[in-house]
C-alpha cells in the first residue's frame, strides 16, 4: 500500500482521521458553549495529562466547535520553546478578528471592545499591531503594565459585543503548565471575571497531569472555574477504532491477528496509535494488514521512537538526571517514590532536588502528589531499559 495515502497522522498535534474515545469531552465543550449563548455561565475545560494522549488535538477540536457557531477562538501555545510571550501571541491572534468587526456600522459595545484591544495591546507594548484600528479617545482606557487586571477587563469587553450575535469567545491555551505565575494568574483572573459576568467567553487548557495542582496553587478556588478533565489512554475498543476507520475509509482492512500486535504495541495511547498504524500501513504491500506486517511494523516503530520521541528527552537530561532517570525506571512508569530513588543512587533525598527540579523543568518527569515522580511520556522507562541492554 502506498505510503502517499496512508491515513494515519503521528504530528504534534495533527487531527487524526479517527478522533476515537473522545466524545464526552466534545460534547461537555459543546454544552459551554451552547450555555454560554444563552447567558447561563459555564466553566471552561482544563485538559491534563501525559504526552501522546492527544490533548492538542482535543484542544484544537475545542476551537473548531467554538469556530463552527461563529465564536472567536484564539489558540495559544504557552511552551517555554516559543519565543513570543503569552501577551503578544494574544494579541497576534486577536488582530484580524478586530479588523473584521472595526467596520463603519459597529454598534456601541464593539466600539467599546475594540478601544479595550487597542488599550491592552499599548499597554503590553504591542501598539503598533493595532495602528489600523481606529477608536474614539472615549473608548481608549487607562490600563496598567499588569494582565492580571486588563486581560479579563479586554477578553470580557470582546464578549459582551459578541453576545449581541449571539456568540462569544474562546481562549485555548496549550502547555498551561508552562506559563509564567504572572500569566497563569492573569488566565485565572479571566476564568473569574467570565464566572462572575457570565459574559459569553471560555477559558480552556491543556497541559501535563501537574496542571491542576499549579492552578490551584496560583490561585485557591481555581477549580471553581474549570471542569477538569484527565485525558489518559483509550480503552480497546475506542483504540480499535482508531486503527480500523482509517484503514475501512481507504477501502482497505487488516486481519485480527494484525490489530492485536499493533493494539499492544500502542498500550492505547493516541500518538503510538497513529504511529504503530503508520508503520504497518507502510511495510503491508496489500490488504490485508497482517500479523507479520504488524510485527515488522512493530520493530521499526520502536526504532523510530527510540531516535526521536525517546530520543530527543533523553538527549536533554545531563549525565546525573539520566542517573536519576535510570533509578526511576525501575518502577516502570511509575510513579516513583522520591525516597526509592534516592536509596537507589546511595544519596540522601535533599542531595538529588536539584536534580530532580532540574528534571521537572525539562519536562521529562513531572510530581503527580508530594514525595512522588512519574515521566511524563509513557513508555520512557522502557526505553531506557532498551538503551541499556543494546549498550551492554
Amino acid at each position: 500500500m502506498h505510503p502517499n495515502s496512508n491515513p494515519f497522522n503521528p504530528g504534534a498535534g495533527t487531527p487524526p482521521h479517527t478522533l476515537a474515545g473522545r466524545e464526552s469531552e466534545i460534547a461537555a465543550i459543546t454544552t459551554a458553549i451552547e450555555r454560554s449563548e444563552l447567558g447561563r455561565g459555564a466553566n471552561g475545560i482544563v485538559l491534563h495529562g501525559l504526552r501522546g494522549t492527544g490533548k492538542t488535538v482535543l484542544l484544537g477540536r475545542f476551537c473548531e466547535v467554538a469556530s463552527e457557531r461563529g465564536w472567536i477562538a484564539l489558540r495559544i501555545e504557552a511552551a517555554a520553546s516559543t519565543s513570543a510571550s503569552f501577551a503578544e501571541q494574544l494579541v497576534t491572534r486577536l488582530t484580524p478578528h478586530m479588523l473584521r468587526l472595526d467596520r463603519p456600522k459597529a454598534g456601541e459595545r464593539v466600539r467599546r471592545a475594540l478601544g479595550a484591544f487597542k488599550s491592552f495591546s499599548v499597554s503590553v507594548g504591542l501598539q503598533d499591531v493595532s495602528a489600523g484600528i481606529e477608536v474614539e479617545p472615549r473608548h481608549l482606557l487607562n490600563y496598567g503594565t499588569s494582565i492580571e487586571h486588563s486581560l479579563p477587563d479586554m477578553l470580557r469587553t470582546l464578549a459582551e459585543a459578541q453576545a449581541e450575535d449571539g456568540k462569544g469567545v474562546l481562549v485555548a491555551v496549550d502547555e498551561m503548565h508552562d506559563l509564567s505565575r504572572a500569566d497563569l494568574r492573569a488566565l485565572l483572573a479571566v476564568g473569574q471575571e467570565a464566572n462572575s459576568s457570565q459574559a459569553p467567553l471560555l477559558l480552556c487548557g491543556a497541559g501535563l497531569p501537574a496542571l491542576p495542582r499549579l492552578l490551584s496553587e496560583a490561585r485557591t478556588y481555581a477549580e471553581r472555574f474549570f471542569e477538569f478533565r484527565a485525558v489518559t489512554w483509550l480503552d480497546r475498543t475506542d483504540a480499535r477504532r482508531a486503527l480500523v476507520e482509517p484503514v475501512e475509509a481507504m477501502g482497505e482492512i487488516w486481519t485480527e491477528a494484525g490489530l492485536d500486535v499493533t493494539l499492544a504495541a500502542a498500550g492505547g495511547y493516541p500518538y503510538f496509535l497513529q504511529h504503530f498504524g503508520r508503520a504497518a500501513w507502510n511495510v503491508a504491500a496489500f490488504s490485508p494488514i497482517d500479523a507479520a506486517d504488524a510485527n515488522l511494523a512493530r520493530s521499526i516503530g520502536f526504532a523510530e521512537l527510540d531516535q526521536g520521541f525517546f530520543h530527543i528527552r533523553w538527549e536533554r537530561a545531563t549525565p546525573a538526571e539520566r542517573s536519576y532517570l535510570r533509578a526511576m525506571a525501575i518502577d516502570g512508569d511509575g510513579p516513583s517514590r522520591s525516597g526509592d530513588v534516592a536509596d537507589r543512587l546511595g544519596k540522601p533525598a535533599s542531595a538529588l532536588s536539584a536534580i530532580r527540579t532540574r528534571l521537572i523543568d525539562k519536562g521529562i518527569i513531572y510530581a503527580p502528589v508530594r514525595g512522588r515522580i512519574a515521566f511524563t511520556v509513557p513508555g520512557m522507562a522502557t526505553f531506557i531499559r532498551r538503551r541499556d541492554e543494546a549498550q551492554e
